[in-house]
Parts: C-alpha cells; sequence; structure tokens
C-alpha cells in the first residue's frame, strides 16, 4: 500500500503534464540466410530467388514510419560438411541477377575450407562493391515500397586446389543488415526527449 500511496503524486503530475509526439531514431534488422546445397564432382552453380515479401516478413517496420537508410553490415557463409564430401576446399562465387537478367559480383573465387572448419561463420573480407551496392538498394526499395521485383543470387564454385573433387556441403549465405527510420512517437512531456516532430 505504501508504494502506491509513494507513486501517487509522479502520476498525478504525469497526468497533468500531458503528452506530445517527438521524433527518434531508430533502427532495425534484417538477417536472411539463404541455402544452397551443393553434391557435384566438378563445376556447380546454384540459384535462390529472394522476394520483397520474405524480406518485409523479417523486419519490424511501423508503418508511419519513414525509412532514412538502409546499411548491409555483413556477409558471410556458414558451411556443413556432409559425409559424402571429398574435397578439402573450394572456390566460391557469388552474384546478384535483377529482373532484366543483370547480373553484379558480389564475392569471387573465395577460398572456404571443407576440412577442420572450426569457425561456424566464415567472414566475407574481400566484397564487391558493385553487387553489394546493388543487394543495398534492392533491400531499400522493399523496406520504402518502390521496388517489389524478385532478385537471384546464384552461387557457383568447384572444388579447390583441384577440380572435379567431389563437393557435398550445405552452404548458408548469411546477410546482415541494418534498416535506419524516423518514428513520431507520443511521449510524456515531462520526460520527453527526441526531436521536435514535424509531422502534420
Amino acid at each position: 500500500m505504501k508504494k502506491i500511496i509513494a507513486c501517487t503524486p509522479l502520476l498525478a503530475l504525469l497526468m497533468l503534464t500531458g503528452c506530445e509526439k517527438r521524433l527518434f531514431h531508430f533502427v532495425a534488422t534484417i538477417n536472411q540466410s539463404p541455402t544452397f546445397a551443393f553434391d557435384s564432382a566438378g563445376p556447380f552453380v546454384q540459384r535462390v530467388v529472394v522476394t520483397s515479401d520474405r524480406i518485409k516478413a523479417a523486419i519490424d517496420v511501423p508503418a508511419d514510419a519513414r525509412i532514412t537508410g538502409v546499411d548491409i553490415e555483413s556477409l558471410s557463409l556458414r558451411v556443413v560438411v556432409k559425409s559424402e564430401n571429398k574435397a578439402t576446399a573450394m572456390r566460391v562465387t557469388a552474384v546478384i541477377i535483377n529482373v532484366n537478367q543483370q547480373s553484379k559480383k558480389m564475392f569471387e573465387n573465395y577460398i572456404v575450407p571443407l576440412v577442420a572448419v572450426n569457425a561456424p561463420v566464415i567472414g566475407l573480407n574481400a566484397l564487391i562493391d558493385d553487387g553489394v551496392s546493388e543487394l543495398r538498394g534492392k533491400l531499400n526499395g522493399y523496406v520504402q515500397n518502390t521496388d517489389n521485383t524478385a532478385f537471384v543470387i546464384e552461387v557457383s564454385g568447384n572444388s579447390s586446389p583441384s577440380s572435379g573433387q567431389r563437393v557435398a556441403i550445405d552452404l548458408n549465405l548469411i546477410v546482415k543488415a541494418t534498416v535506419k527510420y524516423d518514428q513520431c512517437v507520443e511521449v510524456p512531456q515531462l520526460f520527453s526527449s527526441g526531436e521536435e516532430c514535424t509531422e502534420q
């Protein structure tokens, strides 16, 4: 009972001061990891289609938010080596293909070890700007509802250092991105922070 009485003046003060809308900056995350299953003795290639619905379902941005930008934080690989695998390593290349069948490389001939794989995730530190910029543009279009066309990620490669060895793996391409957005939120005037909200 004492706690209730102690809080009453504060609650009364909040009610007297009222509320106002203030502008706040938020960040939402996009985590996608399409899977490419390979079992080939020689060159391999596989494609995965990415749709706007898939990306929108992966983020939680309010309907009244104003998107200010999308950034690609990282691209990485996760490898699950199957018992049938014979290769010790492989070289992989990934391209993004738009609706007009134009392709841009995101990384090329990246060597991935397939034996004694200790790291669960392999960071990609040699990304190609053209492909990453294309990916960023597609994600930005999806979250801002200015682009709803699907795109394709194609991964291809071969065993390394010798070609033609059997590669039997599941490969996850892990895409981590952030969506920055502004939103006007109603808060008590007494504790109001943020910036002045200019929405109509």
